[in-house]
């Protein structure tokens, strides 16, 4: 089975509070760093063991992914999108940690923005200016809001909320990220009559 659980965490903490309790964030910095560990991992099936299988996060998809990112989080006094690793991070996702309907869905959205953006600015959305990058990048987002309203709807159905999620992870759980807000973590209780050492009978 996948990961189901881990991946079902992403969205919640990541949009929550930035001062996160011990414990909650920190389990998520360290299932993100298990995730970036298995992207060099071999032996997919269907492949020779000991030799990497090409990720299916290919290099078209990968340049629609780090540009979409970049508008997400762009690099200003903090570094953006691209100096976190997030497209490592999420070829990791893709390749080892996504349940088959996710990763169809999700690469299955990826290889429609190339398309849009040559339709509407005659150039793939990697190569397009940065304010036709964002009206697209805009788009796709009023299109969540559409569905975040709709009762009948789910937005997580959305590539581009995976998008997003798979950004803002990677980013804050990376060592860019967390330096950029400043990550500490806030005790469970505070004991301020407590001895911090045993008192003498």
């Amino acid at each position: 089975m996948k990961r189901r659980r881990a991946i079902g965490v992403l969205g919640g903490i990541v949009g929550g509070p930035l001062l996160a309790p011990e414990g909650a964030f920190a389990e998520l910095v360290a299932w993100a760093e298990r995730v970036r560990a298995s992207a060099g991992e071999a032996g997919r099936p269907g492949h020779d063991a000991g030799q990497a299988a090409p990720s299916l996060l290919t290099p078209p998809r990968t340049r629609v992914m780090a540009a979409m990112a970049e508008v997400v989080i762009p690099a200003t006094d903090t570094p953006g999108a691209s100096e976190a690793g997030v497209t490592e991070f999420v070829a990791a996702l893709v390749d080892g940690w996504l349940d088959d309907d996710d990763r169809d869905r999700f690469l299955a959205g990826l290889d429609t923005v190339d398309p849009a953006a040559r339709d509407r600015f005659g150039s793939d959305f990697a190569d397009c200016a940065p304010d036709e990058q964002s009206a697209l990048v805009g788009d796709l987002d009023a299109d969540l809001t559409r569905l975040r309203d709709d009762p009948e709807a789910d937005e997580m159905e959305h590539f581009f909320h995976d998008v997003k999620r798979f950004t803002l992870t990677a980013y804050f759980t990376s060592e860019v990220g967390l330096q950029a807000i400043g990550y500490r973590t806030t005790f469970p209780a505070f004991e301020g009559c407590a001895p911090l050492t045993e008192r003498s009978p």
